[in-house]
């Protein structure tokens, strides 16, 4: 939800005309005044007649005698004294306005680069892997074509290269029309003194290290990402090499025990099955900051393509913010506006930051209008020369301007709600119609990997360990479901950093596994959270937590695992009934209920280590209305406090919730005869819409020491409404395309006995394509 500069909120809008008082902000960011009032101040003139000799003394006007005239003459300069102090400040909010625009847009451009820096440096990794698991060469051998097809798709790529033990050997594109790259074939890293350390260090940190900007020896300035790489097939000891730069020859020497182990042997991590892994050498990434920031269109700032309030044309600069010796010249700026170059001194710019420091870069983005801030809005010398001094003269006149003045801040204010509303409900469409996408693949495991694990292992482990199918395209995955079979496991993790230590989880699951195969179920693959989702990368996690529905709607078999164990760091019991309060236990079963919607009997099921039964309505815990009250479950980060202002999940889960509560309103709108359940769904919604769906909630820090309310869904829900009633009134071919999420045929289903009944196939509405 976007944020309002001071005196822009339409909830609180205050006009004080006293002189005094104290500038507050509220909670909301809008702009107050608590002023003391006092009484103008009264003038009397006393009447009296002095009678002199031949002498008349002048008295004075009757008119200026009167304490009303007086208190008129100090009603209207306190009015026109007021006026001018508010004329001021509505002028200082409509500029600060304007700025605060900029710096939203130039805030949008900074994480549009930090985006795509990310996407490019990635590269390494997928041209690591390739190397890391080839024991054919067949990576090399092919490069050329390998990193054709890496450029093309991570985009901001200039070239990619290779540098066996070190050396570059392989550079794509070799030449192309910015660069020519043959003079760096032959370098090496390790030889050359002046690289030799940071190579080194990136040997060491065993991943990717980033440097940059820099001006390269063959022209143009660059940013380099280099990453390790260590495999199984790489020799004991780098061989011996030369190297000759500048007239002199560097050598390295291999060739005896001593010389190898001091400065040729680079042992990497252990394989998951104990072999050990040398150093390969090194990818290394490069790219022009040209072909960096390409893809962001920063020229778009100086082409007009943003107005505001009669700002269109805007200079930029991009540098660093420690500058690359390279670049201390030209204070480390590589991009700028046609004007901003290296010389350019912005008056008062606003400041951007694009912050990765994973690969240690922290550039500045400064943006500034062309012609300069405005010194004051179009409307302020109208207002002072012409609409003040009628004010003084004419109390008729001041009133109606003030009630016109009055009238434009009102559009003002109205202006700005709709913005915010318009804002609103752009999140709202986007989480809604994206509720069955798969923002981040559905990561699955074989069931024959599975029952290997021998314990539950994380996301990046078993990433690591290439025990996980990524699916990104609905068409496999539905494929994987109908053909082969998904089992989705849902459990409630006993301990904060990891989800099963003693096992006992896992063990259930594997019983689960037997039993379901003893019963002729078909299930191939197996998705369980702590190996499904990323666990390490926050915007990938929240991807992932985007897509639950997507993945539970894609499963054959749902299947609660919630046996009797103890949480390792709490110390407390774990049952059905702790794991029935879990909010992300709820959450999953809420996702596969959605897929399922149509089915009497949908095939998920419980096992408390006695064996399988249904899940909901299982001994009177789990039921349909518990899966539906997400929010009113158990949070581990509520549980916490948040530590280090950790955001809270319940924010996290709003947009899937919305998705949620629309496709069921979607259901009951436009397939009548098959929304029974749906519509029971949502009786319990609509008979306590607040409990589902809390306007807010208690956000506690500090080990609980400190609270604040955190908006839910107070601000969302009205335009939530609102939006689906006015879908609801479009014609077919407007209305929103919200697809309903899969679900399972009846082929999907194990064979069972009458404890673990089928679901039968029931009718299903039509998606619109």
């Amino acid at each position: 939800m976007p944020s309002f500069p001071a005196g822009d909120d339409p909830n609180t809008d205050i006009f004080d005309l006293s002189m005094g008082g104290i500038e507050s902000f509220d909670n909301s960011g809008s702009f107050q005044r608590d002023c003391s009032s006092s009484d103008a101040t009264q003038f009397r003139a006393n009447r009296s007649l002095k009678l002199a000799k031949g002498t008349t003394q002048h008295r004075i006007p009757a008119w200026l005698r009167y304490s009303r005239t007086w208190a008129v003459v100090a009603t209207v300069l306190t009015i026109v004294i007021a006026s001018v102090w508010r004329f001021v400040l509505d002028d200082e909010e409509e500029r600060q306005f304007f700025r605060d625009s900029v710096q939203e847009i130039a805030d949008r451009y900074a994480q549009d680069i930090k985006r795509q820096g990310v996407t490019s440096l990635s590269s390494l990794q997928a041209l690591a892997a390739m190397i890391k698991f080839d024991d054919s060469n067949f990576t090399v051998h092919n490069f050329d074509g390998i990193a054709g097809s890496l450029i093309k798709a991570y985009k901001g790529i200039s070239n990619l290269q290779l540098a066996p033990f070190g050396t570059v050997r392989y550079i794509h594109p070799l030449v192309d029309a910015k660069m020519d790259n043959r003079a760096a074939l032959g370098y090496a890293q390790l030889l050359d003194p002046a690289r030799r350390e940071g190579a080194l260090n990136t040997i060491r940190s065993k991943g990717i290290q980033a440097v940059g900007p820099l001006t390269l020896l063959q022209g143009g300035i660059a940013v380099i990402g280099r990453c390790s790489i260590f495999t199984r097939f790489a020799p004991k000891f780098l061989p011996t090499e030369s190297f000759t730069k500048a007239g002199v020859t560097y050598h390295s020497n291999c060739s005896t025990p001593e010389t190898q182990l001091l400065n040729c042997y680079f042992p990497g991590p252990l394989e998951s099955d104990g072999v050990p892994t040398h150093f390969w050498g090194f990818a290394t990434v490069l790219t022009l900051t040209s072909d960096l920031v390409a893809p962001v269109e920063l020229q778009r700032l100086q082409e007009g393509a943003h107005r505001i309030g009669g700002l269109s044309q805007f200079d930029y600069q991009l540098s660093a913010e420690v500058p690359h010796a390279s670049l201390a010249d030209v204070n480390g700026v590589f991009a700028h506006s046609f004007r901003a170059g290296p010389g350019w001194i912005p008056e008062d710019p606003v400041t951007a930051y694009v912050d990765l420091p994973h690969f240690g870069i922290k550039w500045v983005l400064k943006v500034e209008p062309v012609d300069g801030w405005p010194r004051m809005s179009a409307s302020f010398w109208f207002h002072l020369c012409v609409f003040l001094p009628l004010t003084g003269l004419l109390g008729l006149g001041m009133g109606v301007c003030i009630i016109s003045d009055i009238r434009r801040k009102a559009l003002q204010v109205e202006k700005l709600e709709e913005y915010k509303k318009d804002v609103i409900s752009s999140d709202i469409i986007m989480s809604v119609s994206n509720v069955d996408l798969l923002q981040f693949p559905m990561c699955l495991m074989s069931v024959d990997h599975f029952m290997n694990l021998r314990r539950l292992i994380s996301h990046e482990t078993a990433r690591d360990l290439n025990k996980l199918c990524f699916v990104d395209d609905s068409k496999r995955l539905a494929h994987l479901r109908d053909e082969e079979g998904i089992l989705f496991f849902s459990h409630q993790w006993a301990g904060f950093f990891h989800p099963d230590e003693e096992n006992i989880q896992y063990n259930s699951m594997l019983a689960t596994c037997d039993e379901l195969k003893q019963k002729k179920a078909r299930f191939q693959w197996t998705w369980v959270d702590c190996f499904s989702i990323p666990q390490a990368t926050v915007v990938q996690q929240q991807s992932a937590i985007n897509s639950l529905l997507a993945y539970a709607s894609h499963c054959s078999i749902f299947v609660a695992v919630a046996p009797a164990c103890k949480h390792s760091d709490l110390l407390s019991e774990l049952d059905v009934h702790t794991y029935s309060s879990r909010a992300w236990c709820r959450l999953e079963q809420l996702g596969y209920l959605m897929a399922s919607v149509h089915e009497h009997t949908p095939s998920a099921y419980l096992n408390t280590g006695q064996g399988l039964t249904p899940l909901w309505g299982a001994e009177g815990v789990v039921t349909e209305a518990t899966s539906l009250d997400v929010m009113g479950g158990n949070f581990t980060c509520c549980a916490r406090h948040h530590p280090d202002g950790e955001k809270c999940d319940k924010q996290r889960i709003v947009g899937v919730m919305l998705g949620i509560f629309w496709q069921l309103l979607q259901i009951r709108r436009d397939c009548p005869p098959d929304a029974t359940r749906s519509i029971e769904l949502l009786h319990l919604i609509e008979g306590n819409l607040q409990h589902y769906f809390p306007s807010t909630t208690t956000y506690s820090t500090d080990g609980g020491n400190q609270n604040e309310n955190i908006d839910l869904f107070a601000s969302v829900m009205p335009i939530f409404l609102e939006l689906f009633k006015q879908d609801s009134d479009a014609s077919v071919d407007d209305k929103l395309m919200v697809p309903r999420l899969s679900r399972v045929t009846e082929d999907d289903l194990p064979e069972v006995d009458q404890e673990l009944p089928l679901p039968p196939i029931a009718a299903r509405c039509t998606l619109r394509s």
